[in-house]
């Protein structure tokens, strides 16, 4: 069974070379069968089996793909909430600019007595968002040089 401590609230579980090797074969398993097939059962010794829930198949196919590395895996737990410092963090941008764009209506926010709080899913939604931005403004602007001939060898 893989070690368990705690370090720096992060819980790391060190990956025996054997465990990787089996997490490698596990995994070079979950390649060869079509992901809408793919379910993971637990089964007792007494026969009694649970299907694992798509959702968590998805997370456990992670974790083995992760032990197939050989390295230690980190697992914590994260506040759902975070605040505007912890946000504009995770975003990459200032907290000013964070703090803006939440009035703009930009980025989805909660008020916790007079401190602002953003969701975890609502920074991914603004995050991928914005991401598909950047994209299509990055690409108009490629077809913009293609069309001035900048991009000529």
């Amino acid at each position: 069974m893989a070690a368990l401590t705690a370090i720096q609230n992060v819980r790391t579980i060190d990956v025996t070379p054997s465990q990787s090797e089996e997490a490698r074969e596990m995994s070079r398993r979950f390649h060869e069968v079509d992901p809408s097939d793919l379910q993971i059962k637990i089964q007792s010794s007494s026969g009694e089996a649970v299907i694992v829930p798509d959702d968590l198949s998805g997370l456990l196919q992670t974790i083995l793909r992760l032990a197939a590395s050989g390295h230690a895996i980190g697992i914590t737990q994260l506040p759902k909430a975070l605040t505007s410092v912890e946000a504009s963090k995770m975003l990459g941008i200032s907290r000013p600019t964070l703090l803006k764009l939440a009035a703009s209506g930009e980025i989805a926010f909660h008020k916790v007595g007079s401190h602002t709080r953003f969701s975890r899913a609502d920074l991914r939604v603004f995050a991928e968002s914005h991401l598909g931005d950047q994209r299509k403004s990055f690409d108009e602007l490629r077809e913009l040089e293609d069309s001035l001939g900048f991009n000529q060898d």
